[in-house]
């Protein structure tokens, strides 16, 4: 039988049954449109968790430090100084260093409380490096020294306007063991930009952070690596520095590019987890396949003893019936595509993420489908072909 015949063969066979075909459409549909959606739901937050970790700048390095010590207290932070973020700014592979010190406080806001919020002990070189732009004012000062001076990050401006201050230079705000004097207002940055979240953050002389502390170490610092100079170059110098100046000291770097490195090795896993959980929801469906062309071999017995009885050969009756559960395959595939692709934009539209249309998940949703077709096509099919034509006739009498 030629293959347009067959093709119009199998449809008028899926017409006449069609809530049976509808069910098994139905199935695949599903089955592929999970599938799809998964892995395409897998790829775009993969794309989304590296895009933040790249935002921290590439070519940036974080160093923190733990003096070991063998007392019974263990390890503890070290004491890093501005002085040790000048060493490091002088190395050939570092093109900027910026020390930090971080603690907290509680923002006094009148009627409504209190509000915690970071305060950050910086200097003009961490915002260089992590791009904090000013609405207002100017940023920190050496000259400003041990005073209580503040950059005020955009959610703490609104906090104190909500509370009918005016957050501009020269106003002063409170929190539980100081008052500030405000000396700029920062831009509010781009939702996922940066490492660091400084809407929220209070920014003073590292002096001030330090004295107000229970401890004068710093938190860290961040380095800006020199142009085209590879993270682990740039990681062993630092830690060569350190190594020499003080063998105790325990010095961790971290960059961006490692954390991207690890994370996708993580998303890869991920993917793979949810393309096998959309995989099994289509093998259910190419059960339910299964099911409905056993039933039609029942159904058409007496039609392929007829057949058979005309001459018919067993490959042309195995052909029939892959036919139909390939044609079955073949649209619930393109049904699940339109649904597996819906499905991701109404997920990235109200999750925030920038929506990607994954060829290769619809590829493998459709490839698999027709698989399942196959796979799960065959043995109805091998069965009606095998049928003892005599038997099938005295059957369907």
């Amino acid at each position: 039988m030629p293959a347009a015949a067959q093709l119009r063969e199998a449809a008028s066979r899926l017409l006449a049954t069609p809530r049976r075909s509808l069910l098994t459409l139905t199935g695949i549909a599903i089955g592929a449109g999970a599938l799809i959606a998964l892995v395409t739901v897998g790829a775009i937050a993969r794309s989304e968790a590296i895009e933040q970790f790249r935002a921290l700048g590439t070519d940036i390095l974080s160093v923190h430090a733990f003096l070991l010590e063998s007392n019974a207290a263990g390890a503890r932070k070290t004491g890093l100084a501005e002085s040790d973020a000048a060493d490091l700014a002088r190395l050939p592979s570092i093109d900027d260093a910026a020390p930090y010190a971080i603690s907290t406080a509680e923002l006094r806001l009148g009627a409504h409380g209190t509000r915690r919020v970071s305060v950050v002990g910086a200097t003009r070189a961490f915002a260089r490096i992590h791009n904090l732009e000013l609405e207002d004012g100017r940023f920190l000062s050496p000259l400003d020294g041990y005073r209580p001076f503040a950059v005020i990050g955009a959610d703490v401006a609104n906090a104190l306007r909500d509370e009918g201050a005016a957050p501009a230079p020269g106003a002063t705000f409170r929190t539980h063991d100081a008052v500030y004097t405000i000396i700029g207002v920062l831009e509010p940055e781009p939702r996922g930009r940066g490492a660091i979240r400084p809407d929220e953050m209070v920014f003073v002389t590292i002096g001030h952070a330090t004295r107000r502390a229970t401890t004068r170490d710093l938190t860290g610092i961040t380095l800006r690596m020199a142009p085209d100079v590879h993270y682990l170059t740039a990681s062993a110098a630092v830690t060569d520095h350190f190594r020499l100046l003080e063998p105790r000291l325990n010095v961790r770097v971290d960059s961006p590019i490692q954390i991207i490195e690890q994370m996708e090795a993580q998303m890869r896993l991920f993917a793979l987890l949810l393309g096998t959980v959309g995989g099994i929801s289509l093998v259910l469906g190419g059960v339910g396949l299964m099911n409905a062309m056993l039933g039609a071999v029942r159904e058409q017995r007496a039609e392929i003893g007829i057949r058979r009885a005309f001459g018919a050969r067993q490959g042309d009756i195995r052909r029939q019936y892959l036919t139909q559960s390939g044609m079955l395959c073949l649209l619930g595939g393109l049904l699940g595509a339109v649904l597996g692709v819906g499905t991701t934009l109404i997920i990235s539209h109200f999750a925030g993420w920038t929506w990607q249309l994954s060829g290769a998940a619809i590829a493998l949703g459709l490839g698999t489908a027709g698989a399942v077709g196959m796979g799960f096509g065959f043995y109805p099919a091998r069965h009606a072909a095998r049928l003892d034509p005599i038997e099938a006739l005295r059957d369907g009498r």
